[in-house]
């Protein structure tokens, strides 16, 4: 897990056909004593070879929707 603008966050890899991932982030409240979800972000248009790049593109995925927030 890494934070982001003291937000955790989590960058995991989706098996997807063919041996190739899906990506998905996961944004995390602030707030370190509760375990709460706060943003879920499926990617499945887009597909990688390793499960790395899949991880990777998930964290810029939170990043980017966590920079949008006010």
């Amino acid at each position: 897990m890494s934070r982001y603008k003291d937000h955790p966050i989590y960058g995991v890899a989706v098996p997807a056909p063919e041996n190739q991932w899906y990506s998905r982030g996961l944004v995390f409240d602030r707030d370190l004593n509760q375990t709460i979800e706060i943003k879920r972000i499926e990617s499945n248009r887009r597909t990688f070879k390793t499960k790395k790049q899949a991880e990777q593109y998930g964290l810029d995925l939170c990043k980017a929707w966590v920079d949008k927030r006010p």
